[in-house]
């Protein structure tokens, strides 16, 4: 059986680890670079003594009449660490300081020994196990022989050793602390992360709505909270949206299908009996079966034009946005005539690509808007021309206006100003939404500006072809029976 592979650390232990792994790896440079310069420290000390010792003794030996007893005046020179040896030119040995030292003790001589006069003294092990180790230098002294000084590196070693002793336990002191501050600040620090994972998955798992925790928002941790509670504000409002979009949409074809289910009733209850009942019974169904299809319409629109489907619904071709302009308005006088309607004189042509199925339906929603929004006799007015690079179109009527509080969500879908409105008069609050998604699919901006005896609705569209007519600098004046503009 196939063995199992260890689960992941967390992620506040592989930090741990690294942490300790670093500061382990930095203390251990620390140790070795101390106890190598402590190490030649020391060393060059004892060199620098057995140098002069050396010196002192060869300056004696040389001075000393040749039939003069050494020994005692060689012992004062020298300190008790220190043994002086002097290898006579017949080959036999003589120790220059007797007593300093125990028979076991004496250093083993290398062979050959060091050439006599050098400066550097050369390391002798030790004779026997657990022995002390030697600096040795040696001089030749004239008429006397070599001069052989040895030094006992013990102490050196001793203190090395407490060295060694010491930066272990301080380094492993130090790595037990670290790793223990370090557990918790990673705790502290990373505990708002393991609060959002636990939030996140709860809301996941549908067991929550609100916002993970909160952190400061100085630190990364902190702008990943602010960042997730932005998102789920986001997704909040996305899915208030939709249940709002479901509950009106259901509402709005509800109405149409009670009607047509009221006519059906009444027709099995043999009301319909007589041929004029059932032709009125039959427009009827007729003009709720078109609302219910306008609506379906509507709603596969906006909803192929929010999913960004790589078949765009639009069709776009080379259109004189003028002449398209000029045709709504002649559609507008007929089916509106109580609402006077004036063309604001613009451009003579204004070639653009884009859809004109599509724009025509943008120009007609808001005309009609207009148209609905009004009494009777209130003036409508349209007009196109250039600016800042783009082609607008401008619809304005002299009606109410649009309350304040209200302008910023007239292009809601299912959004009505004004609610007491009856839906055979008001539509079905979809007109503003559907144009402003057309707007946007053709790359440009709708926008509002309303007050009580003025509303305006501007829309901006890209000039996309090479030939463009000069921006002018300020739109047409106003014609009589156009609306004010703000």
């Amino acid at each position: 059986m196939r063995a199992r592979l260890p689960r992941p650390r967390s992620l506040r232990g592989r930090l741990l680890l690294a942490l300790l792994a670093s500061a382990a790896l930095a203390l251990l440079v620390l140790d070795a670079v101390v106890y190598g310069a402590l190490r030649d420290y020391l060393t060059d000390r004892t060199d620098t003594t057995l140098r002069a010792v050396r010196q002192r003794v060869s300056q004696q030996l040389t001075e000393a009449p040749p039939g003069q007893a050494l020994g005692n005046d060689v012992r004062l020179l020298g300190a008790s660490e220190f043994f002086l040896r002097l290898r006579r030119p017949d080959g036999s040995v003589r120790e220059l300081a007797p007593g300093l030292r125990t028979a076991g003790d004496a250093p083993r001589l290398p062979d050959p020994l060091p050439r006599p006069g050098t400066r550097d003294p050369v390391t002798v092990p030790a004779e026997r196990d657990g022995g002390p180790e030697f600096r040795v230098l040696t001089q030749r002294v004239a008429g006397r022989g070599v001069l052989v000084a040895a030094v006992p590196l013990a102490d050196v070693r001793e203190t090395l050793r407490r060295l060694l002793v010491v930066e272990a336990v301080a380094t492993g002191g130090v790595l037990v602390l670290l790793g223990g501050a370090g557990l918790g600040v990673l705790r502290r620090g990373l505990r708002p992360l393991e609060v959002m994972a636990e939030d996140a998955d709860a809301i996941t798992a549908g067991r929550a709505g609100g916002d993970v925790a909160p952190a400061d928002e100085d630190t990364e941790v902190g702008r990943l909270g602010a960042a997730l509670n932005a998102m789920l504000a986001g997704q909040r409002a996305t899915q208030e949206r939709l249940r709002r979009f479901v509950a009106d949409a259901s509402h709005e074809l509800r109405t149409p299908v009670t009607a047509v289910l009221g006519y059906a009733d009444l027709h099995h209850q043999g009301v319909l009996e007589e041929p004029a009942h059932r032709e009125r019974a039959m427009r009827g169904i007729t003009a709720e079966a078109l609302r219910m299809q306008r609506l379906v319409d509507d709603l596969l629109l906006l909803a192929r034009l929010d999913a960004a489907e790589v078949e765009t619904p639009l069709r776009p071709a080379e259109v004189d946005l003028v002449e398209l302009v000029e045709h709504a308005a002649d559609a507008f006088r007929a089916s509106h005539p109580n609402h006077p309607l004036t063309v604001v004189p613009g451009p003579q042509a204004l070639k653009l690509r884009l859809d004109p199925q599509r724009v025509r339906q943008v120009l007609d929603n808001l005309l009609t808007n207009a148209a609905v929004h009004t009494p009777p006799g209130t003036g409508v007015s349209v007009g196109v021309w250039v600016r800042d690079g783009s082609a607008r179109v401008r619809i304005a009527d002299a009606g109410p206006g649009v309350p304040a509080a209200d302008q910023e969500r007239v292009f809601d879908r299912f959004y009505r100003v004004d609610k007491a409105r009856s839906r055979d008069r008001g539509g079905s609050g979809l007109g503003l939404a559907v144009a402003s998604s057309l707007v946007r699919a053709h790359g440009g901006t709708i926008t509002l500006e309303s007050e009580p005896g003025s509303t305006v609705f501007t829309v901006s569209l890209p000039l996309t072809l090479a030939e463009a007519p000069s921006d002018s600098s300020s739109m047409p004046r106003r014609q009589a029976g156009e609306a004010s503009n703000r």
